[in-house]
């Protein structure tokens, strides 16, 4: 089951809602006590500020400071994405396949704020996870994270552009990713909350939004080891098709699109035989 968290649910393409004022307004108390402002004039000055931030077009999240992602609290800012509902169920799907094996390693390409890595160690205390991002800001804000949710030990986080982090004698039982997969053309017309806020290159691939999946099949198969690896990914909903395809041009046999909760294909799970 998703864990209940306090935000609401995302339509297409990256557009974050608010919920009611009375929620927003509770949320931002709460983020005022985790600060441990007590002085009623300071918390007052606070809270304003809060508002204009928000007024401005801020996301929520970001002014909160920390954000649900399944049973944990992740601190979020401008350096990473904003994790998202899909993505918590894509940790379903991880989950699903690991069921059974000992101690599986996995391997997370663009981890961001560490959400998909810590959610996986958290929920399956024998995984082993190499979390690779280019971004050191994001990686900073991902070792945070990790730390503060006591799961350093499990999760080995590197710096690098998809497979440069990763040694060529490593293999993985499972490669994960929720990489850019917007088209540059589609830019300016997403959600401002999102194209003003987060960060561009968490956001568009390149000119056809498929360029991180060529970069990632392009070596998936080669860095899993035995006969049952798997490869889970994120992908946007008029992409299933094309991404199935490099799937099987990468030699997988056995691939398979999901949907989300609102019945559009979002996910991506290909094996190999």
């Amino acid at each position: 089951m998703i864990a209940e968290s306090h935000r609401a649910s995302q339509p297409e393409h990256l557009r974050v809602g608010l919920p009611q004022p009375r929620v927003i307004e509770r949320w931002l108390c709460q983020a005022l006590d985790r600060q441990g402002v007590i002085d009623p004039h300071e918390r007052r000055a606070m809270l304003t500020d809060l508002y204009d931030r928000l007024e401005c077009g801020e996301p929520l999240q970001y002014v909160l400071g920390t954000w649900q992602f399944r049973w944990i609290e992740l601190r979020v800012d401008r350096r990473a994405l904003i994790p998202r509902p899909e993505t918590e169920l894509m940790v379903e799907w991880i989950l699903a396949e690991l069921a059974g094996r000992e101690s599986p390693r996995v391997l997370e390409l663009g981890t961001g704020t560490g959400a998909i890595a810590a959610a996986l160690a958290h929920e399956l205390p024998s995984v082993s996870v190499v979390a690779t991002d280019v971004s050191a800001d994001a990686l900073a804000l991902a070792q945070d994270n990790i730390v503060s949710l006591r799961l350093n030990r499990c999760i080995d986080l590197r710096q690098g552009s998809w497979w440069e982090a990763v040694e060529e004698h490593e293999r993985f039982d499972l490669i994960c990713s929720n990489p850019p997969y917007i088209a540059d053309t589609e830019w300016n017309s997403l959600d401002p909350m999102v194209r003003d806020w987060e960060p561009r290159r968490a956001l568009t691939a390149g000119p056809t939004g498929l360029e991180c999946y060529e970069v990632i099949f392009h070596e998936a198969r080669g860095r899993l080891g035995g006969q049952q690896g798997a490869v889970v990914l994120e992908i946007g909903s008029s992409q299933g098709f094309n991404v199935r395809r490099l799937a099987i041009d990468a030699g997988f046999d056995d691939v398979v699109i999901h949907k989300d909760l609102a019945g559009r294909d979002r996910f991506l799970v290909a094996r190999f035989r």
